[in-house]
């Protein structure tokens, strides 16, 4: 890998890690596009997911700080995470096969436009607060699937069971926070348990790519921002059509 290219995969995981359209299934498409083969890919993985961590931590600062000293404001981003673990678990299981199969990838975006879609029909579920929070932390887990977005998946899920479109869009980064955190540790104990290195790629690229999806990261979340309170959400559904059919056309033409 050399480094425009890790510039360009922390670009894509920068903006497509907080837009409603899937940065593990956008860096699948490119990794394929662009032919990049990392001989320990996990390492590279837990740079850009640093550098988008860095990019919430920045924009979302004051919301942290108001989280963190309200105890109903944690119990709530407490259940969400318990219930987003083991569904994230049961579904990597498969992620695997979805990311190395373009056709596969294909459908997955498809499904997860529908998701998008939704919120343009003002669905709303009557449940309890208990349920709402553990629903949205069910959808989180699902995001695990490449062409899922987390994003969309957990502010989707919010505006459903009730929430305002500006405490959907909070709730949804302040909970990526510690899954992002998460899927950093549990990236590195693999790394770990596997024995790899970060040598395949250089300290120069790393930088890159860590320094490029943070800047990225920034610009993606003050714009999805604006468009979640416009209740937008939905138009982004078009898009993950789109690149579903590019995916299916990668599929065919790269066999």
């Amino acid at each position: 890998m050399d480094i425009l290219e890790a510039f360009i995969l922390g670009v894509v995981q920068g903006i497509a890690e907080f837009l409603p359209v899937s940065s593990s299934g956008h860096l699948a498409l490119f990794k394929n596009v662009l032919g990049v083969k990392i001989k320990n890919p996990l390492g590279f993985d837990v740079m850009l997911h640093f550098g988008t961590l860095l990019s919430v931590l920045f924009v979302m600062r004051d919301e942290v700080k108001k989280y963190l000293t309200n105890k109903d404001l944690i119990a709530r981003v407490v259940i969400s995470f318990v219930f987003t673990v083991p569904v994230a678990l049961f579904f990597e299981r498969i992620s695997h096969r979805v990311e190395e199969n373009m056709l596969l990838l294909s459908f997955s975006f498809f499904f997860g436009a529908l998701i998008l879609f939704s919120t343009r029909f003002n669905l709303r579920f009557r449940f309890s607060d208990f349920l709402s929070y553990a629903f949205i932390g069910v959808m989180q887990g699902v995001a695990a699937v490449p062409g899922i977005s987390r994003s969309g998946a957990t502010i989707s899920a919010s505006l459903a069971v009730g929430m305002t479109p500006a405490e959907a869009f909070n709730f949804s980064f302040i909970l990526s926070i510690p899954t992002i955190f998460s899927a950093i540790a549990y990236e590195l104990m693999k790394v770990f348990l596997k024995k790899e290195t970060f040598g395949d790629v250089s300290l120069e690229t790393f930088f890159v790519a860590v320094l490029s999806s943070f800047t990225f990261g920034i610009i993606s979340l003050l714009i999805l921002r604006r468009i979640v309170i416009g209740l937008k959400l939905w138009l982004f559904g078009f898009y993950k059509i789109f690149i579903s059919l590019i995916s299916l056309f990668v599929f065919f033409t790269h066999r």
